[in-house]
């Protein structure tokens, strides 16, 4: 049997999963976590910070060009990720970018920061799944990747790569941040930054699996 017989995504593969959710820990990148020179790449999962009115009543996020640009940025690097790590026979070509996913993501980053929670479940306890229903985006399954960081990492294009490489840096595992950005079965993808320049990046990413194939 073949390379190319042994594993290849199908529509099939893809039904099988049946509104699957996966949703990894939320991934916090504090100051200390960050030395200035030269930069540790580190794993960081499972820690939802607790952010206290002085931490974030004084931050105003950044304008419109510079949030896209900066999720412009996030969906270059996660390309390139998959373009490294997934092999080409599979059949896999880029995530194909899906403007109300992004949307979706964006609203909920900057939710987070309004209302001063991290957490993939809204305060009064709305999922995911239920943001992309509530916007009427059809899936079969989805995932969603949160990072944050805090203090002087956070400035600009340095806070989401920093985001990037400690979710690359995480194990080979199923169901961690690594794992949503490889996952051979998602065709679209949406990611949604909110960034307050006096120290504080949300990225949320939103992956869907759809039996649109990208090519």
């Amino acid at each position: 049997m073949s390379e190319s017989e042994r594993l290849r995504v199908t529509a099939e593969d893809i039904e099988a999963q049946g509104n699957r959710i996966t949703t990894p820990p939320v991934l916090t990148i504090r100051l200390e976590d960050v030395p200035d020179a030269p930069p540790i790449l580190a794993s960081r999962t499972g820690h939802t910070l607790l952010i206290t009115s002085e931490d974030v009543a004084a931050f105003e996020p950044a304008g419109e060009e510079v949030v896209s640009a900066l999720e412009q940025k996030v969906y270059q690097m996660v390309t390139e990720a998959r373009a490294a790590h997934i092999p080409k026979w599979m059949g896999r070509g880029p995530l194909l970018w899906h403007p109300a996913l992004a949307l979706v993501a964006r609203h909920h980053s900057a939710d987070m920061l309004n209302r001063r929670y991290v957490a993939h479940t809204t305060p009064n306890g709305i999922t995911v799944g239920q943001r992309l229903d509530r916007d009427h985006i059809s899936y079969l399954a989805c995932g969603e990747n949160i990072g944050v960081v805090y203090g002087p990492a956070s400035h600009g294009e340095r806070g989401v790569q920093e985001i990037h490489m400690a979710f690359m840096n995480q194990p080979r595992r199923l169901t961690n941040h690594r794992a949503n950005i490889l996952n051979p079965l998602w065709t679209h993808v949406g990611i949604g930054v909110v960034y307050a320049p006096e120290g504080q990046l949300i990225v949320t990413q939103n992956f869907i699996a759809t039996l649109t194939k990208p090519v």
